[in-house]
């Protein structure tokens, strides 16, 4: 009966169409994706830190979206209330701050579509930085900062998919 793996790729087919939509607001119930972890020390010697270490707090944020930290993060005193964009540049991260402080990183869209771009301004509101290594000093009051790829590639580590 080939019937039946046709019926199953068409189901596949559908899945992957479905899963391929632009995702809504609605974070709540999807898996996350890729992440960023960044973790926040008070000394500099955080390169092999967890979030359990002393003096240190994780921080989950998203990849290729924008975001406001102090509005997933309200109270902190460690992130600034600008907009965030983070992407990938090489093995880095880039991460790129906006004027806006509403989550829409405003300005982004022209730069995207090719027009100039409105914000940032100047090359001071983005920063690379390379992943699983301790840098800083940002401000106080946890200036080190480790940020770690989370996601896609971490979660299959260790399963072995069985073809039987």
């Amino acid at each position: 009966g080939g019937g039946t793996s046709a019926s199953l790729a068409a189901a596949a087919d559908s899945q992957l169409r479905q899963a391929q939509q632009p995702q809504q607001k609605s974070t709540n119930e999807q898996p996350p994706k890729t992440q960023i972890r960044t973790l926040m020390c008070t000394t500099e010697s955080c390169t092999d830190a967890t979030p359990s270490t002393p003096g240190c707090k994780k921080y989950d944020t998203p990849l290729d979206e924008c975001y406001n930290a102090a509005t997933l993060f309200p109270g902190d005193e460690s992130w600034s209330d600008m907009d965030i964009y983070d992407t990938m540049l090489m093995r880095n991260l880039k991460r790129t701050f906006y004027e806006s402080k509403d989550g829409t990183c405003a300005g982004r869209e022209e730069e995207e579509s090719g027009g100039a771009p409105v914000v940032p301004g100047d090359e001071d509101d983005a920063f690379i930085l390379p992943f699983d290594a301790c840098v800083g000093p940002f401000g106080p009051p946890r200036p080190w900062g480790k940020f770690t790829l989370m996601g896609d590639d971490n979660d299959q580590e260790g399963e072995a998919l069985s073809e039987e």
